[in-house]
């Protein structure tokens, strides 16, 4: 009964709220048209004046609306339009008497209780007509007062959400049936039809029951005139709160045979040969009331299994391809009969597949060379790669093996990189190198490209040897022995040079130059200064020898020399004297001595190299006087004396 209640009130609360949206709409007979809520028994309005036009002629007056006058005349004209409205509870003696009260009071709808709100009462009370006199497909319009409505036409079949079985269960009452539907558009009542052996829908009557949980409406029928064992189709149709019903849903299988007896024979799981996957079999006792098999699978026996697969009753087979090779897969079917509300799982099963297919081939895409080794960049276009190989092979040489049995790479990765740092590599050798990718189920690619590289280290080229350095015919000469001769990777030297008081070298040539000779004379120094040199080995990549041939040089001093006196000639003002210049570029002046018995000479001038006579002015008469003349040059070195003169003023 409290389900019976609950239904009339989503009914009567849906039926008010469409009533205030719309003022006509079809029925299944007519068109129903809904003046308001102002009843016309004399408390609010005396009457209601409707009137109609068809299609587009001119409204004519249709029907002077009123309420009943008397409680009896209600409750008769009430109950009497029931029978429009067949598939809704009506409401009680008691229930018309308080509508009818309230009503007669306060001449409102809203007053007169939410059962005031069924179609059949709201026609006893004045506020709802059923316009009978229509004719299928045409179009009508009414009015009243200033209210218009919009064209309207039966017959209508309104639209729902979709409905479909909910479940199913059989016992000795009869077949009990729960339909549901999603969403906020379901119907306001139902009826199910059955299909009988010739195909011809029947109505099913028995209880019946509509409830809706949060957004699910869900429909309850038993039909008592079912048989178990039987298969039966059955449609829902959905009525609204006017009698109008959906165009039925599709037909819904319920197959009353016992599916409990329904077992799997057979299940077994293969590993497939020439390809990567694994080949489900199986057989079921059955199948009459198998509607689909449904696959899982997971990697773990106990959870996260997910659908991988849906058959048909009739498939006994099912390949998964879609598998990392070498690992386990578990299974287990599940069937469904044919209302799709009834499962049945096996028993799980499992097994492994292989790749069988060669990886695709893998490709050096860089080689560089390092200053501790080599380095490879690789590419391994393909799946489930357990790493590669590396093999090696020097300067050409076809005799590769391996330096690198097994090197992983990173599963999300296609890419990778090596480093080859072996201890035993040098500079002098050019290196070949190839890969093989394998995969987990251990087949091997070809090989791939081939790459040749060297280490950017050096090759250890030998420092000169018999390295000597000496000053002659005014050059400093080096000289040591040219490793050419007898290791071809030596390109040539580099030079290196400072003075025995100088801490640092400096390279005799620009810092990228390379000398090829292994002799060398040098023209840049001073005399009486010691010089250090150091000359190292430069190998055909610009790397230098671990060690420098040292060697040192000792420039003799040479001093400029000394003028020749000329004449010294004693004047009435003076001593003159005259003398002649040395052959020497680097002179800059000319020191003038002189001294008397007994005496050490001192300088009485300092002349600057374009002269070639002094007046000695400050000789006193009578005295005897030695003279002698010593050159500077360019650095201020000075001369031994010239041959001294002697001369009295």
């Amino acid at each position: 009964m409290k389900n019976n209640i609950l239904i009339l009130l989503v009914l009567i609360i849906g039926s008010y709220v469409s009533a205030q949206e719309k003022f006509a709409f079809p029925g299944p007979k007519g068109v129903f048209v809904y003046l308001g809520k102002e009843i016309p028994n004399g408390v609010k309005v005396e009457s209601i004046q409707l009137s109609r036009k068809e299609g587009n002629d001119s409204f004519k007056k249709l029907i002077n609306l009123k309420c009943a006058t008397t409680e009896q005349e209600f409750i008769t004209k009430a109950k009497d339009a029931t029978k429009y409205f067949p598939d809704f509870n009506f409401p009680s003696d008691s229930s018309l008497n308080i509508i009818w009260q309230r009503a007669s009071k306060y001449g409102l709808l809203d007053s007169a209780t939410n059962w005031a709100l069924h179609p059949a009462v709201r026609m006893a009370l004045g506020v709802l007509y059923y316009d009978l006199e229509v004719k299928e497909n045409l179009k009508y319009a009414y009015q009243y007062k200033d209210i218009t409505s919009t064209d309207v036409s039966f017959p209508f079949h309104p639209k729902f959400d979709s409905v479909s079985l909910n479940m199913y269960q059989y016992d000795e009452n009869g077949l009990y049936l729960r339909f549901q539907s999603l969403g906020n558009n379901p119907p306001r009542s139902f009826k199910v039809y059955k299909y009988n052996d010739a195909q011809q829908p029947e109505e099913v009557f028995g209880v019946r029951n509509q409830y809706r949980f949060k957004d699910t409406t869900f429909y309850i029928l038993v039909d008592k005139n079912s048989t178990k064992g039987k298969k039966y189709q059955y449609s829902l149709i959905g009525v609204d709160q006017y009698g109008n019903t959906s165009y039925g849903a599709a037909p819904i299988i319920v197959n009353l045979q016992d599916f409990s007896t329904v077992i799997f024979n057979r299940t077994k799981a293969n590993r497939a040969k020439d390809f990567l996957g694994i080949t489900l079999n199986w057989e079921i006792s059955d199948i009459s009331n198998v509607k689909s098999i449904h696959i899982f699978r997971s990697t773990n026996f106990d959870k996260d299994f997910v659908e991988v697969g849906v058959m048909r009753a009739n498939d006994t087979t099912f390949t998964d391809d879609n598998i990392e090779p070498d690992k386990v897969y578990y299974y287990y079917l599940q069937i469904t009969d044919a209302t799709n509300t009834i499962k049945k799982t096996s028993a799980k099963f499992f097994d492994f597949g292989f790749d069988t297919q060669k990886p695709i081939t893998p490709i050096i895409t860089s080689a560089e060379g390092m200053p501790n080794g080599v380095r490879l960049n690789v590419s391994i276009p393909d799946y489930f790669i357990a790493g590669f190989r590396v093999f090696r092979s020097e300067n050409g040489s076809s005799d590769f093996s391996v330096i690198a049995d097994m090197v992983l790479i990173h599963p999300d990765s296609s890419t990778a990189t090596f480093f080859d740092t072996s201890s035993t590599m040098s500079g002098r050798v050019f290196y070949n190198y190839k890969i093989q990718s394998e995969n987990t189920s251990h087949i091997v690619s070809d090989m791939s490209n081939t790459v040749q590289v060297r280490p950017e280290m050096s090759a250890n080229v030998a420092s000169p040897t018999q390295f000597i350095a000496y000053f002659q015919d005014s050059s400093i000469n080096l000289f040591w022995e040219d490793m050419r001769r007898n290791d071809n990777f030596v390109s040539g030297y580099k030079i290196y040079k400072k003075e025995n008081n100088n801490s640092s070298f400096v390279t005799l040539l620009s810092a990228d130059s390379i000398y090829e000779g292994n002799r060398f004379v040098d023209k840049n120094y001073e005399t009486g200064k010691i010089y250090n040199y150091e000359v190292e080995s430069i190998d055909l990549f610009g790397y230098p020898s671990k060690e420098r041939a040292v060697a040192q040089v000792s420039v003799p001093e040479v001093l400029p020399l000394a003028p020749v006196i000329s004449g010294a000639i004693n004047l009435p003002d003076g001593i003159l004297l005259e003398w002649t210049q040395p052959n020497d570029v680097n002179l800059s002046k000319y020191k003038i001595y002189r001294y008397q018995r007994g005496e050490q000479p001192l300088s009485i001038t300092v002349l600057d190299i374009d002269k070639e006579s002094f007046l000695d002015k400050t000789a006193k008469s009578g005295e005897l006087y030695f003279y002698t003349i010593t050159s500077l040059d360019k650095m201020n070195r000075e001369s031994k004396e010239s041959l001294e003169v002697g001369v009295r003023h």
